[in-house]
């Protein structure tokens, strides 16, 4: 690949259908990543489609993107060293985070989302002779991705 590139990555819940909305909103498909009807989860691990697809920067650029689907949050079959992981590596890897949920963001949903805002406490940016304290948090921005917060099946 040449050129600029930039990774979408979706985390959130198990069996949430992150996989689902990745084949159908961005990869414009009926299938792709795997999904299924039962609770076994169907991504272990971190899986990244084969083939990059093109996009735009805010700035109108063209640009190659990789997709990036990440296994689920909070599944029975492992524990939440397992989870952090996963979701460290899924923020360190994109340029634009999606964060899937399911119903009304409730205090649960909040619950299941404090794990991005307790990961962040322990992502540091090492500077030379500069406080943690000291840095400017416009500077400390730029080094996570966009975040957008998807939450489905919504109904009051």
């Amino acid at each position: 690949m040449q050129g600029p590139i930039g990774v979408i990555a979706v985390a959130g819940m198990y069996r949430t259908g992150k996989s689902y909305l990745l084949n159908r909103m961005l990869l414009d498909r009926s299938n792709g990543f795997g999904v299924g009807p039962t609770i076994n989860p169907c991504t272990k691990g971190v899986w990244i489609w084969g083939k990059p697809i093109k996009g735009m920067t805010p700035d109108g650029d063209p640009i190659t993107v990789l997709v990036m689907d990440t296994e689920g949050l909070g599944a029975l079959d492992e524990d939440s060293n397992h989870d952090v992981r996963i979701f460290s590596l899924a923020i360190l890897l994109s340029s634009y985070f999606i964060y899937n949920s399911v119903g009304s963001i409730d205090e649960n949903a909040l619950q299941n989302l404090s794990l991005v805002i307790n990961l962040t406490k322990h992502i540091q940016i090492k500077a030379s002779g500069i406080g943690q304290d000291e840095i400017d948090p416009e500077e400390y921005a730029k080094y996570f991705p966009s975040f957008m917060w998807i939450v489905r099946d919504f109904t009051l």
